[in-house]
């Protein structure tokens, strides 16, 4: 059985209701072979995620940069994520970097790198010292693509 198949059955079975019974469920390989692969999207501008960074283990916080809907934070390995990016006035999102030295320093570029038909310009690169509740613009306004954002090991500013 294909490592997407269990995933997915292990998936529906973690959302069943409270006191359901599991049933246990296994595929054929006839079954398996009649499976095909076929391009769900995205077609649109939303939906695409432009960077994922996260803090080391034992942490289980990070961070997902979308290309047109801000910046999402998980603080339980993506069970929940909290949409945290909603105060300056950009969407486009390129890139987001950590301070390795301090994991309350996050730095976001804006504007999704990746050439495509519908790219957004992003408004230059933001910074929050506080874990993503505020952000503080930084500069880089005109810049518009932002693709790569480096933090220096020892020095979070």
């Amino acid at each position: 059985m294909s490592r997407s198949i269990v995933l997915s059955l292990l998936a529906a079975a973690a959302i069943a209701p409270a006191g359901a019974q599991q049933k246990t469920v296994s595929l054929d390989s006839v079954t398996l072979n009649t499976f095909r692969w076929r391009a769900v999207g995205p077609a649109n501008m939303g939906g695409r995620i432009a960077d994922i960074e996260g803090i080391p283990s034992p942490s289980r916080t990070f961070y997902v940069a979308t290309a047109a809907g801000g910046v999402f934070k998980s603080v339980n390995a993506g069970l929940t994520f909290t949409h945290v990016f909603d105060n300056p006035r950009v969407a486009s999102m390129g890139d987001i970097a950590i301070a390795p030295s301090d994991t309350n320093t996050v730095y976001v570029g804006t504007g999704e790198p990746n050439s495509r038909n519908s790219i957004s310009p992003g408004g230059g690169i933001y910074k929050s010292t506080d874990g993503g509740r505020s952000w503080a613009f930084m500069g880089l306004k005109e810049s518009e693509h932002i693709g790569r954002v480096i933090v220096h090991p020892t020095d979070p500013k």
